[in-house]
């Protein structure tokens, strides 16, 4: 009966506390941002910033109270009540965890979740970020970013629950999908730069919206920022230790796999920043650690053994045949680029000998399946895509510097593809082996029917392989110069068609142009030299190159090159 029923005391507490509570005002004062909750501080619950805010210069992030909106909470979970009155918890007798049982999402560690965008407003320096109707960002990011860069939760999770996402991941990936939509007011966005500031979570959907913000600022032109989004996710990764398999214990195995990729594309992406930006800085591998699983299991929800980054080092004399996941083979070609970037004295040959041989044995050892990137219904793998990509740089940057090309002329574009030193070799392996590397690379966009779903990594990529066949173009004879002319027109055309998207293709493209014409049309190249320039300086902050559509025929690559950005070969 009713009666007999046991009531436990933080039941009692929880409902008289209920009525104790004041009916809803409309007091403006009853509002509270996350900055001043998180510090148990009085906040004055001004818009679009508090008072307090205002004068840390802190971000002000308000979330309206949905407390009777809320579906049942789950059984052990803590309630909107609990949280909004901030109760001890050894009072209550709930116990805090921060290991999720298998099975459930880590809602406890977001404070900006399980809302709709119509019952929830976040304000951030005065700009509404959530714009109602902004699944469809959503979907175009899952449409082409999510295929070269599947580190978050799978678009079947999102479809079962649209608010799995916390808001400032949510804005992330509106922004950087943004791009690809033909809406003007999309487009429009500004960068979430919100989960810079302290307000954030320091969790793993926190690293993973910094580095959608680094490779969104990167595809931008917008380097300072990209920087410093960088270096919050690495930062962040090594303090919360998500570089381990030890994170997320407990946690479903789909969010521990997201979590395992986090941490990889982090690796990868830092990697690709260190060559074209020619630093020194690279992320270490982990002494053992688990590897993404095949992404076509990890989009359906199912997580199998991914093996381990030391298992893919000895696959070679090992007895099973294990089948690696395309994202294993993009970090084993990472670990391989970093070899070469690792090689400094060139004294001590035996260096370079292993190195090339690791490049080597990565492409021998590779299945039919993974040899050119493509899935076996013959969609492009974009992850295999980018493994070869990076695999290819590697052979570039080892070959070019000993090829007697790198002595031919100086091409330098803002990928630092100027970043190797000349070496004193005379042998024309190199070259034969640069050139070979080129084409390969250059192959990969012959591959595929749209460009689209290309990551955005790949412009520089692009600038390496052409920085390799021109000079080529100058000492080769009729069809190999006429072939090398036919790779450099499809590298041109390639970063047309990724500029429309990313504003970095635009400005490498400009500067192959501006070689080629150089080299294989030189009047033209002189006559182009000599129309008058008509743009001038424009600050550091509005750097990005004038739309090609408002420009005729390419009058727009000369003004483009005629304008000295200031770069550096550390710069990036």
């Amino acid at each position: 009966m009713r009666s007999k029923q046991q009531t436990l005391p933080h039941q009692n507490l929880s409902r008289d506390l209920v009525v104790m509570l004041p009916k809803k005002k409309p007091n403006p004062s009853s509002r509270a941002c996350l900055s001043c909750r998180e510090k148990h501080l009085k906040c004055d619950g001004q818009l679009p910033v508090c008072a307090r805010c205002t004068a840390a210069g802190l971000p002000c992030v308000f979330i309206e109270s949905r407390r009777g909106h809320r579906p049942a909470v789950p059984k052990g979970q803590p309630t909107a009540l609990t949280r909004e009155l901030n109760l001890d918890s050894s009072a209550l007798n709930v116990q805090q965890v921060q290991i999720i049982p298998s099975g459930k999402e880590p809602q406890a560690q977001r404070t900006q979740q399980n809302t709709s965008s119509s019952e929830e407003t976040t304000s951030i320096i005065g700009v509404d970020y959530n714009i109602p109707g902004d699944d469809h960002l959503v979907g175009l990011y899952y449409q082409y970013i999510h295929p070269a860069h599947p580190f978050i939760l799978p678009q079947k999770l999102f479809r079962r629950n649209p608010s799995i996402f916390p808001d400032h991941l949510r804005n992330a990936i509106c922004f950087i999908a943004s791009h690809h939509s033909p809406n003007s007011l999309d487009r429009a966005r500004e960068p979430p730069v919100a989960v810079l500031g302290y307000s954030v979570p320091d969790d793993g959907f926190k690293v993973q919206s910094l580095i959608l913000l680094t490779l969104a600022s990167y595809a931008r032109f917008e380097r300072d920022q990209g920087n410093q989004a960088l270096s919050g996710a690495v930062d962040l990764a090594r303090r919360i230790g998500i570089d381990s398999d030890a994170f997320g214990q407990g946690y479903d195995p789909v969010y521990r796999e997201s979590w395992r990729r986090t941490w990889w594309e982090l690796y990868t992406i830092t990697g690709l920043i260190s060559l074209i930006g020619g630093t020194m800085f690279r992320l270490p591998q982990p002494a053992r650690m688990t590897l993404p699983t095949s992404c076509e299991g990890y989009n359906a929800c199912l997580i199998s053994d991914g093996g381990t980054n030391i298992a893919i080092q000895q696959r070679f004399s090992a007895e099973s045949s294990f089948e690696w996941s395309s994202f294993a083979y993009r970090i084993e070609a990472m670990r391989i680029l970093s070899m070469v970037l690792d090689i400094t004295d060139e004294l001590v040959q035996s260096r370079p000998d292993a190195t090339e041989s690791a490049i080597s044995s990565f492409l021998l050892s590779l299945p039919v399946s993974k040899r050119d990137g493509l899935q076996r219904n013959g969609e492009v793998d974009e992850v295999m895509s980018c493994a070869l990509m990076i695999i290819h740089l590697a052979s570039i940057c080892l070959h070019l510097p000993r090829s007697t090309l790198a002595r031919l002329r100086g091409f330098r574009t803002v990928c630092g593809t100027n970043g190797g030193t000349p070496m004193n070799e005379t042998s024309t392996y190199h070259d034969a082996a640069a050139l070979r590397s080129a084409k390969a690379l250059s192959k990969l966009l012959t591959s595929r029917s749209t460009l689209s779903t290309l990551s955005p990594c790949f412009s520089c990529a692009i600038a390496f392989a052409a920085v390799v066949q021109l000079p080529a173009y100058l000492v080769q004879q009729p069809p190999e110069s006429d072939y090398l002319k036919e790779y450099i027109q499809l590298e041109l055309s390639a970063l047309q068609h990724l500029g429309e998207t990313w504003p970095i293709a635009r400005v490498v493209r400009s500067q192959i142009a501006q070689f080629s014409r150089e080299i294989i049309c030189p009047q033209q190249a002189v006559v182009v030299q000599q129309q008058p320039m008509q743009q001038t300086m424009v600050p550091s902050s509005e750097r990005l190159p004038t739309p090609v559509s408002s420009m005729p025929g390419d009058q727009w690559l000369n003004d483009l090159l005629s304008t000295d950005f200031g770069f550096t070969e550390t710069t990036f």
